[in-house]
């Protein structure tokens, strides 16, 4: 069933759906997702953005280790349909890693932003447009020939676990939600030997850069969010900060060792940095 499917979506490509799953394979992808966390986490609600920033790293970081852990090969590599090729500045099917298959992290990362947005706002619409938005990056995903269709089911599903975890926490375990997040940060980062990856190195550091500083800055800082438009003096102030430390970090040797204490400090001076620093100028 999985290559019958797939076989389906190659056989109704066209240069106009071509654009229109390109535009949400790119919306899948965690980039625009880390944008929307972060705003919302300095402009709109820090309870909600850092809801949604503890769901999408430990989502992201078990995709990883999960990807390396199964080492399915993609459906083009075992030749079951043809990969269609493209390569844009905001999207690209080539250079993937033909043994990353299993489970899609496109689907997963969208299903557990998705869902996770939906469970804040509680509203049917909004879930109704998250249901729309993952199914349209799942088939975007076949559609470019990139995963099977089991590879997307899996994602989907670990991510909406994920989003009703955290849900679930923030509910009922509020009061221990830094110290489930601390359990996680330690599983992630011991996973790294075992399953080494720059995704699972980014998400490790940026979990544990979570673990350590988001405590800190619920406990010591308090930054309440002001009406604009001085808030928006936050963009300014934080993209100088994180940009400097951005180009320090590529100064850096390479190395794992090196890019997890990068992630670890850039997440602490999103979050608890930044948030000291909008605190001293008021904003």
């Amino acid at each position: 069933m999985d290559i019958v499917i797939l076989q389906f979506f190659q056989s109704i490509r066209c240069e106009f759906l071509t654009v229109v799953f390109g535009f949400f394979s790119f919306l899948g992808d965690g980039l625009p997702f880390v944008a929307a966390v972060g705003i919302v986490y300095w402009f709109a609600d820090k309870k909600t953005g850092e809801q949604l920033m503890l769901t999408m790293l430990t989502s992201v970081a078990l995709n990883s280790a999960l990807k390396n852990a199964v080492a399915r090969p993609r459906p083009y590599v075992a030749g079951d349909v043809s990969l269609l090729r493209v390569d844009s500045f905001l999207f690209s099917t080539v250079n993937l890693a033909d043994t990353a298959s299993f489970p899609s992290g496109h689907s997963q990362v969208s299903s557990t932003f998705g869902f996770g947005v939906a469970c804040r706002a509680r509203r049917t619409w909004v879930w109704v447009c998250a249901v729309l938005f993952i199914l349209l990056v799942m088939c975007s995903r076949l559609y470019f020939g990139v995963h099977y269709p089991t590879d997307v089911l899996a994602g989907f599903a670990l991510g909406t676990a994920f989003a009703l975890f955290w849900e679930l926490v923030y509910r009922k375990a509020y009061g221990a939600r830094y110290f489930i997040l601390a359990a996680l940060a330690v599983l992630f980062l011991l996973l790294i030997p075992a399953f080494p990856s720059g995704s699972l190195v980014l998400a490790a550091g940026a979990t544990a850069g979570c673990a350590v500083f988001l405590p800190l800055d619920h406990a010591f800082i308090h930054a309440p969010i002001p009406r604009s438009p001085r808030k928006f003096f936050r963009l300014l102030v934080g993209g100088v900060l994180l940009g400097g430390l951005f180009a320090l970090s590529r100064l850096l040797p390479d190395g794992y060792g090196y890019d997890l204490l990068a992630y670890f400090l850039l997440t602490g001076a999103a979050t608890a940095g930044c948030q000291a620093l909008f605190r001293l100028f008021r904003i």
